[in-house]
């Protein structure tokens, strides 16, 4: 009796949890997408000279490149082999170019997510970096 009282208040709380773990590895990847932005921002302004922020849906990865020799400065992987597994990274625009004093050429918006939970993480041309949900 008491096995299956034990078994129905796990199988009761065992949805919340794994719909809390799932939010909660989404927002950690807005936090690191934000932190691959300014750390976009921080190369540009050390180099002096402007860096390429690219995201790539298929690969699940931002690469951040030197804009004038293609020189790989970072990378970051989101996918399925990654600490956060997400199913789903796209960017609009996928390319953007931090200028060394931290404006972009445009404005990107990057959505981070799985099949029930989304977040937005976007960088103004100004250099603004929001976390938007």
């Amino acid at each position: 009796m008491v096995l299956l009282i034990v078994a129905t208040i796990l199988a009761a709380l065992t949805p919340g949890v794994i719909r809390t773990l799932s939010h909660a590895r989404v927002n950690r990847a807005a936090n690191v997408v934000a932190a691959q932005f300014y750390v976009a921002q921080s190369l540009a302004g050390r180099q002096r000279k402007p860096v390429k922020l690219t995201v790539s849906p298929g690969a699940k990865t931002i690469t951040i490149t030197d804009a004038g020799s293609a020189t790989r400065l970072a990378i970051r992987y989101f996918g399925s082999d990654s600490d956060f597994k997400l199913p789903s990274l796209t960017a609009t625009p996928a390319n953007v170019y931090i200028l060394p004093n931290g404006m972009a050429n445009t404005q990107v918006v990057v959505d981070v997510g799985d099949a029930s939970y989304k977040q937005q993480v976007r960088m103004t041309r100004a250099g603004q970096i929001r976390i938007l949900r």
